[in-house]
Formats: structure tokens, sequence, C-alpha cells
């Protein structure tokens, strides 16, 4: 590696990349934000193509729900992977409680030590939902029928043992990485999941700009849409951030943020068909 060490091995320097206030750093975000941009316009299109396309061709696959609620406003669903991250998963939850938010977390079994003892049992006494995530951070595609089994179950016994007292059913799945296939979608069923990619991920695991994600959510969300973002060290502060720029104007366009449960199925009761538009601690049961 490129750089300027002191005697006890310190790299000091890093003259690999500009100074970011040097012309050459300048430069090299203008570059940055000019692919970003040219990203998001060839990306206008890409939610249509997902339910236009790809829903039709996997239909046991959930991408987007019902597009409206019975008070006539468009619906739209707010799912996290790859929690918890830690201290940043629990501003996650007080965000969600300020913000009126519903969500469906769906958690990583070997992830659950950085949420500490009591995340998954406040997440549920939330109003919010969660979904198994398997036991490590990898692509479930890849696994052997035996090893996808394992992780599944075993995910699935931490996040029960994790939320007693109170029961748990699990009803959604979403594999590692996104990717499926065809014996992914029998084994789930046999096990009494529904597999949920989504309709709207602004790609927010490669670290765009922070604009980019909110005009990307902005661009692409439409009544009905699942939006996928990511609760990891590496993105939750770009994750609050851009929820905090996103929910008020998505209520302003007319949306209401409802779960999962609600979005796919009309008689789920959720906060908002009580009269409220809140979840938090004043929902706890």
């Amino acid at each position: 590696m490129k750089g300027v060490w002191d005697c006890g091995g310190t790299r000091i320097t890093d003259m690999s990349r500009p100074a970011p206030n040097s012309p050459a750093g300048r430069l090299r975000r203008l570059s940055r934000d000019l692919g970003w941009a040219v990203a998001l316009l060839l990306s206008l299109r890409l939610a249509w193509l997902i339910r236009r396309l790809l829903a039709p061709l996997a239909p046991r696959v959930l991408f987007c729900g019902r597009a409206r609620g019975a008070d006539g406003l468009k619906l739209v669903a707010l799912t996290l992977d790859d929690g918890p991250s830690g201290a940043g998963s629990l501003e996650l939850l007080e965000l969600l409680g300020e913000l009126g938010v519903p969500a469906t977390l769906f958690l990583i079994r070997d992830h659950l030590n950085r949420g500490g003892a009591g995340f998954v049992a406040r997440v549920l006494a939330e109003g919010h939902r969660l979904g198994n995530h398997m036991a490590e951070d990898s692509v479930s595609a890849r696994l052997p029928p035996e090893a996808f089994l394992d992780q599944l179950h075993r995910t699935a016994a931490a996040l029960s043992a994790a939320a007693a007292p109170r029961s748990l059913a699990l009803r959604w799945f979403r594999p590692g990485g996104g990717w499926f296939h065809s014996a992914m979608l029998e084994a789930v069923r046999a096990e009494g999941y529904r597999l949920v990619l989504g309709s709207v991920f602004p790609f927010d695991t490669n670290h765009p700009p922070r604009w980019f994600l909110s005009r990307f959510l902005l661009s692409n969300v439409h009544p009905g849409a699942i939006l996928v973002l990511h609760d990891r060290p590496d993105t939750i502060a770009a994750t609050l951030h851009t929820l905090r720029a996103v929910v008020p104007e998505l209520r302003r366009r007319g949306y209401r943020f409802v779960s999962l449960d609600e979005l796919v199925d009309p008689d789920q009761v959720g906060p908002a068909q009580r009269g409220q538009d809140q979840v938090g601690p004043a929902q706890t049961v």
C-alpha cells in the first residue's frame, strides 16, 4: 500500500488517494457523483421492470403488494436487512418510533449479539415484524440443501428464543444475496415461509452518495412498493439519513407505511388501521 510510514510502522498518510479538498480530490468526487447520476437515470424504470417482468415470471416470490388501503392512501412497506448492526440498530428503532413507521427486520442469526439482550423483544414490542435472513451473511442460493435447512432452522430457533416469552410465528424469508432457485422456493414453502425480495432497492450496500439513496427511492417508489435498506455497520448511518429525508416526503405524496403483513393481507390489523399513525413504545404490549 502506498503511503508514508513512521519508524514504528504506522501509516501516517496515504499517498494513493488525493486529499478530499485538493483539485484531484474534488475531481475524483465529481467523477463519482456523475457515475451515480448516470446510474440513477438508468434506474428510473427499474421498479416498473420488476413489477411487470420479474414478478409475473416468479409468482411465488413477493416483490410488491396491494397498492392502496381501505382509506384510499397508497401503501408502502419498509424492510431492513442484515441487522442488528450494534448501537445503530437502537438508533434505528428510536427513529422508526419517531417517524411512526412499522418495519420488517430481516435479521441474521450470527448478528443477534450485536443488538444486545432484549433487542428482538423490543422490536416486537414496538410493533415491528421479523423475517428470517439465515444464520450467516452469505449467498443462500449457493448452500447445499441440508446446509440451507440447517441455517434456516437455527435462525428461526434463535429468533424464537430471543423473543421469549412472546411467541413468534415467522412468516417471511429473504435469502442472503437476494438470489433464489426453485428448490429453495419449495423448501421455504414447506417450512411455512413466503420468500420476499422487494421492488425498490437503492444499492445501498454499494455505498452510493446519500443524495442517490433518497432520489432513487423517491424516483422508483410506487403504490404497493417494498423498500429494501440495510442495517449494517457500514450502511446504518446512510439508512438513518435516508429515512429522515424520505419518509416525510412520501407521506406528503399520499403514502402510508404498513407492515409486510398488512401490505399483503388487508385483514391484518396495524396501528394505522386503528386510527393511529405511530409505532413505538406507546404501542408496547
